[in-house]
């Protein structure tokens, strides 16, 4: 009886860490964590705000003060299990974040989240299973990406939030873990 409840225990926990959902943009069918946020001040502090979410000022893909659009690539690393037994791999997952500023508020858009790695490229995180096969990055492993992943994009959301909305234009400590 012991064995039985251990096996199902363990598939519904395996089960539990594959079943990673992400929010989908019905039009694109890519994950994307969107948001229009209403906050006080003009579109320039916002532009301004906008510039100091990328940190490193690497990675930009757009930047038109006179419309107040920006965009950065950004990415973060990630470790997850390798096909062989008690051993971890390493990659990194990319994705886009573009914030758009009007007076009084902003729209923040994330998306083209992207694993790639030295090992074997998983692909877009929409993909159920990795591009390279699931052979070279098993079901575990993707689960872990995907885990991590949605924990990410989640303090960068509140990152996002936090500066965006900094009312007195003072630097924001958002600590070392993210």
């Amino acid at each position: 009886m012991k064995i039985v409840f251990s096996l199902i225990l363990g598939c519904v926990a395996a089960f539990h860490s594959f079943a990673q959902t992400f929010p989908i943009d019905t039009a694109t069918k890519k994950i994307t964590y969107t948001g229009v946020i209403n906050v006080g001040a003009i579109q320039a502090t916002l532009f301004k705000r906008a510039h100091n979410l990328n940190v490193s000022g690497s990675g930009v893909l757009a930047d038109k003060p006179g419309e107040g659009y920006y965009s950065y690539k950004g990415e973060f690393k990630v470790s997850y299990h390798a096909p062989q037994p008690g051993i971890m791999h390493t990659g990194k997952v990319t994705y886009t974040v573009v914030v758009a500023c009007k007076d009084g508020r902003y729209k923040y858009v994330i998306t083209d989240l992207v694993h790639s790695s030295e090992k074997g490229n998983g692909g877009p995180l929409e993909k159920s299973t990795p591009e390279c096969n699931k052979y070279v990055l098993t079901m575990q492993g993707w689960g872990d990406i995907k885990r991590l992943t949605a924990a990410e994009m989640e303090k960068l959301v509140a990152n996002i939030k936090v500066t965006m909305g900094n009312p007195e234009d003072k630097p924001v400590n958002v600590g070392n873990d993210w």
